[in-house]
């Protein structure tokens, strides 16, 4: 009898826990349609105004509509109009066509006549171009030659008198040029053969120019020119050497940067792997030289693989995990090449809760080594501060700075009460906008509050 006593004590039991649970969906149920019910009724109230917008317009086009109507009748007794008046200017065209075309007979037949007067015109002109241009050349090659002759022979050409050259040949086979008159040369009934005259001329030229003016200043010349060229010859040994050395210098620094960047990039290799497969609670990530071979100029890609999801670039994974693998690299290089000073902007933005514990426990370890200014908006995140800075404004328009110092009781019962409480997701419903940042400074070990601390957090 007990044992069946105690049996229905658990079903009451289940059945109260059961009610307990279905009254709190209900509840959570009722307060969801509560939130909804007044965006619901400011939507009605839009409708009823778009709907008395939407009558008002119909009204108005009716009455368009009507005014459209007899516009389109004035229209068409309009048209007929017209087409009487365009039948009447039509046969006049007609007529005066007729006429236009008689006269454009006549202008062409005219015109034809013009154009044969033009042309032979026209070529008159072009000749006589031609001509002018031909003695103005002839004059000009003229005044050249005269000009050549006297600057280089000390003769002018026109006080010359007319004289005929005579050519003959020498048993060697040369070309002689003497002087004749006229009366010999027609006593001999020769001519004068001015293709061997230019040849002649030609050939003395070629020989007067071969033999050059005299350099008097020839050897001083040449010492300077040889003193010249020692100096450049000097210069350019320097620079070979120069070069030389700066490629050895090159080489030497390319060789030493690449084994320190391929130690460093080994280690931030291994912390990455290590601090992301402990942010994920599993999971396996890598960095990636794209090119091995010249890792100078090689760019680096990040992949990663959360726990049951294939490996992928980081460019596919969503906000939260690819801010929390941005976290495992930057503390990656931390522990390679800790820095002293650190601003974190919102980056626990992305982040669920699941995450933020995560992060917040990943900062921990690194409060110690570096100090930290934190701008969030977080709770979880500003529970672990030592300080809050911020800015309130309790009247309106008058900006007032507010700081808060925590003891570590404090801020552990602060951070124990956080995490009761649900972090907050829409800005625009908190009573006050807050914006907050944190900094870490290194602690003392023995808890004292001396003007240093873990966390100090500044808020808006």
């Amino acid at each position: 009898m007990v044992e069946g006593l105690r049996g229905k004590r658990d079903e009451a039991n289940t059945e109260l826990t059961e009610a307990k649970v279905g009254l709190a969906s209900e509840e959570q149920l009722l307060a969801s349609f509560k939130r909804q019910l007044d965006p619901l009724r400011m939507r009605i109230d839009e409708l009823k105004q778009r709907v008395a917008q939407r009558r008002a317009d119909i009204e108005a086009a009716g009455e368009k509509k009507t005014q459209t109507e007899n516009d389109i009748s004035t229209s068409t007794q309009r048209i007929e109009a017209v087409k009487v008046e365009r039948e009447q200017s039509s046969q006049a065209i007609t007529g005066l066509l007729e006429q236009k075309t008689a006269a454009d007979q006549k202008v062409e037949e005219r015109e034809e006549s013009l154009r044969s007067v033009r042309a032979e015109l026209s070529e008159s002109q072009e000749r006589r171009s031609q001509l002018e241009v031909e003695l103005a050349q002839n004059n000009m090659m003229v005044e050249n030659l005269c000009e050549r002759m006297e600057a280089k022979y000390q003769i002018d050409l026109r006080e010359v008198e007319v004289q005929h050259l005579k050519t003959t040949e020498t048993d060697s086979g040369e070309v002689e040029i003497t002087l004749a008159t006229l009366e010999e040369m027609e006593a001999e009934g020769l001519e004068t053969d001015w293709e061997s005259v230019e040849d002649k001329v030609a050939e003395l030229q070629d020989r007067v120019d071969r033999m050059g003016p005299v350099n008097l200043v020839a050897i001083e010349e040449y010492e300077e020119t040889e003193e010249r060229y020692e100096f450049l010859t000097t210069q350019h040994d320097d620079l070979v050497k120069a070069k030389e050395q700066l490629l050895e210098v090159i080489e030497q620094i390319n060789t030493e940067t690449t084994d320190m960047f391929k130690a460093t990039f080994e280690q931030i290799r291994d912390n990455f792997r290590t601090l992301c497969t402990e942010v994920f609670e599993g999971g396996k990530a890598d960095l990636v030289l794209v090119d091995e071979e010249d890792v100078l100029s090689s760019g680096i890609e990040i992949v990663a693989r959360p726990p049951g999801k294939k490996l992928q670039s980081i460019s596919l994974l969503s906000g939260g995990e690819q801010t929390m693998t941005a976290v495992s690299l930057m503390f990656s290089i931390y522990q390679v090449s800790p820095s002293p000073f650190c601003v974190l902007d919102e980056l626990d933005a992305p982040l669920d809760e699941s995450n933020i514990n995560r992060f917040i426990r990943v900062l921990k370890r690194f409060i110690n080594h570096s100090q930290f200014l934190v701008i969030t908006h977080n709770k979880r995140t500003i529970s672990m501060a030592d300080t809050l800075y911020g800015v309130t404004m309790q009247e309106h328009g008058v900006s007032k700075i507010v700081s808060a110092r925590f003891q570590k009781t404090e801020r552990d019962e602060d951070a124990s009460g956080a995490r009761e409480t649900k972090p907050q997701t829409d800005r625009s419903q908190a009573a006050e906008p807050a914006e907050v940042a944190a900094e870490s400074v290194p602690s003392d070990d023995d808890g004292d509050d001396d003007g240093g601390g873990d966390v100090i957090a500044m808020g808006k």
